[in-house]
């Protein structure tokens, strides 16, 4: 009898493994996990004041405002750094890094389609570059609607701080932003 049941629990077990099949690869298809958002130092002609506000137990919004104090335009630099979570721990720096030119256009590039959507959750007059000097607030933008950022689509599963800067000719930094995220497997649960 006892045998019989074992039988019965071994087959049940990999009938339903088959279906559910889920690799444990390194790197795949991913969904973020927004962990934090905050200012870095700066010279804050840039300033945001950004935070996260649970609406619900499965909805997360972005809210709160940026302060131009200059126009945001092609004249400034943007430069991007991805820092991973090491696997014993500290941030390393440098897995992604782009700088470019035209900060406005190249940040509208790397949004991508989420570009239009901040724009319009900040009511922002002109979606296109520059924008132009004054404080722009949000009631709130469902973290599902920034899921659809121009950045590679399969990447390596874990922790990230990504640390975007604005700067003038003199390097100065004039906004700095840090957003920390997590890739997880698309059917993994946010922990």
């Amino acid at each position: 009898m006892i045998m019989k049941v074992f039988v019965v629990i071994a087959f049940l077990s990999l009938s339903n493994s088959k279906s559910n099949f889920m690799p444990n690869l390194p790197l795949g298809e991913y969904r973020i996990v927004f962990e934090k958002f905050y200012s870095c130092e700066s010279t804050n002609v840039f300033q945001n004041n950004l935070y996260f506000s649970k609406k619900s137990l499965s909805e997360t919004e972005l809210k709160g405002n940026y302060t131009y104090l200059l126009p945001l335009d092609d004249t400034y630099t943007f430069d991007l750094n991805v820092a991973s979570w090491g696997s014993i721990g500290g941030w390393k720096p440098n897995s992604i890094v782009y700088i470019a030119k035209n900060a406005c256009s190249s940040f509208k590039k790397v949004l991508g389609n989420v570009w239009y959507t901040i724009i319009k959750a900040f009511n922002v007059t002109s979606n296109n570059c520059p924008i132009q000097a004054g404080t722009y607030m949000t009631k709130g933008i469902d973290l599902k609607e920034l899921d659809n950022l121009n950045m590679p689509k399969v990447y390596f599963y874990g922790k990230y701080k990504v640390t975007y800067k604005i700067r003038n000719e003199e390097k100065d930094v004039l906004g700095c932003i840090v957003l920390e995220i997590t890739l997880i497997r698309p059917w993994e649960k946010p922990f």
